[in-house]
């Protein structure tokens, strides 16, 4: 046996995201991974990779316990991961990536270019795969960044490889010859650890699947010994939401998007819309593309096809600038890095969005600024010192407060939220909640994206189903259970 878990668990502030965790892996093997979003694979993959610690448990390598307490031990022993965000330096050509991490060769006190360029070219012919590595990173396809992620793992004589939705950016095409590559890996003795939402990729590939839910693990079957309805059943726990109230009735639909296509091939041909007095759900998994949607609606992402109509009228070019002055507004799920600027004020940061409402002559006033915000700030019940305080101060909860206090100054008409609760806590999570809940009765329009799928049938209206950058069944939330939606992602 190449890898096992014994006993394996791990908390964070109490909770466990892993429990008594017994997994097994042997040498040239492509085992399954599958799981709801925050079943615990990424944290089991974070634990045999070194990023989190071990606290309960023990890992055994070939039969010998191991402690991996940092990503480099990890790779010393042998496993290495490529995870769906590509982990390469854009302005580094292919050979300088394969050495990241590794010590450059060096002749006569120099760098040894030609040996390093032998070395990597030989890894890469081994397994079957050409490329140019005088390219940058940056000018490399997405197949092509795999494929050069695989080499470097191969470099440092991998025994262990695990691919996190590996096929998330790629075209069928593509994914044909990634199989191919993981076909050789096999060959040469090389475990696969494959973690998918994409149950036809893992029928295809994998000899055992392994399945995880609520933290713990369920079960190993072997793949021939099983099928894609016996997967669901044992992934969910069949949960309802309560029925949404009959009474509540749609007004006019505010935003329609129609056959979406993202320039960089992750949104295929994606379609919603909205009503007015509407919570639309918006539902994927892992890799499905629905975060880079509201990004192209929203025109944050380039796109090369399909159209954004805005009560009826169709809106060509769309900026974030133009989006906002047109109604729309963005929850995006990186609050630090895209929503807050963490060193501003809080009032800084809530009148960012509308600085021109109070300015005069190109004079800003600041006594209308500090009334608008302490007015709004109040409504959200932001706890803070002041308005004065960094935002990056603020705890969590309250840093997404802020978040929607500056997207209300611009009084939108569509919401489009992308995991709004995230990291919040419970009652914040209610708050937010009744305010999007509020927001809709006052006749907007409220997109409600979240990895979550209790709470998307906790709140939402409608949902959409997104998959493999299309947009699929769109459900009316009306007694449905969480196994019948997460059976219309994975039968694509």
């Amino acid at each position: 046996m190449l890898l096992q878990t014994k006993h394996l668990s791990k908390q964070f502030n109490g909770i466990y995201a892993l429990r008594d965790i017994n997994f097994s892996l042997e040498a040239g093997e492509v085992h399954g991974l599958v799981g709801e979003n925050g079943a615990g694979k990424s944290t089991l993959i974070k634990i045999l990779t070194g990023v989190y610690s071990l606290e309960e448990g023990e890992v055994l390598w070939n039969g010998q316990p191991v402690q991996l307490h940092t990503p480099v031990e990890s790779r010393r022993i042998g496993i290495s991961v490529i995870h769906q965000d590509r982990t390469l330096v854009p302005t580094f050509t292919g050979i300088e990536n394969a050495y990241l991490g590794m010590a450059y060769p060096c002749k006569g006190g120099r760098v040894d270019w030609k040996e390093m360029r032998r070395r990597v070219s030989e890894t890469a012919q081994a397994l079957g795969i050409e490329l140019d590595l005088n390219k940058m990173a940056a000018e490399m396809s997405p197949p092509q960044r795999t494929c050069l992620e695989i080499v470097r793992a191969m470099m440092n004589e991998c025994k262990l490889l695990i691919l996190d939705e590996p096929t998330a950016s790629l075209t069928d095409k593509e994914s044909e010859l990634l199989f191919g590559i993981i076909d050789t890996l096999k060959s040469k003795g090389t475990a696969i650890l494959y973690v998918t939402h994409r149950m036809d990729e893992i029928f295809r590939l994998t000899d055992r699947i392994t399945i995880f839910k609520n933290g713990e693990m369920v079960e190993t079957v072997w793949t021939k010994d099983t099928d894609k309805d016996s997967l669901i059943g044992k992934m969910t726990d069949n949960w309802s939401a309560e029925t949404i109230a009959s009474s509540r009735r749609m007004g006019e639909e505010l935003l329609r998007a129609e056959h979406i296509q993202s320039k960089d091939g992750i949104v295929k041909d994606a379609s919603l819309s909205v009503h007015a007095g509407e919570i639309l759900g918006v539902f994927g998994l892992g890799g499905s593309g629905r975060t880079e949607l509201l990004e192209c609606i929203y025109g944050y992402r380039p796109m090369q096809g399909g159209q954004v109509m805005l009560k009826g009228k169709k809106e060509e070019n769309l900026t974030p600038g133009k989006a906002i002055r047109k109604g729309l507004a963005l929850i995006s799920e990186d609050r630090r890095g895209k929503a807050l600027i963490g060193n501003l004020a809080i009032r800084e940061n809530v009148a960012l969005s509308c600085l021109g409402d109070f300015a005069a002559g190109g004079v800003i006033s600041g006594k209308k600024e500090r009334e608008a915000v302490s007015a709004m700030v109040k409504r959200l019940q932001v706890k803070m010192a002041s308005e004065e305080q960094r935002a990056i101060e603020l705890s969590g909860g309250n840093q997404q407060k802020v978040v929607f206090a500056k997207t209300l100054m611009t009084h939108p008409q569509v919401f489009l939220c992308d995991e709004p609760t995230q990291a919040v806590d419970v009652m914040t999570r209610a708050e937010i909640h009744r305010l999007l809940r509020e927001q809709a009765d006052q006749g907007c329009g409220v997109v409600f994206m979240s990895s979550d799928l209790k709470e998307v049938m906790e709140i939402a209206d409608r949902i959409q189903i997104i998959s493999g950058g299309r947009s699929r069944e769109l459900l009316e939330n009306d007694g449905i259970t969480s196994q019948q939606v997460l059976a219309c992602c994975y039968h694509q």
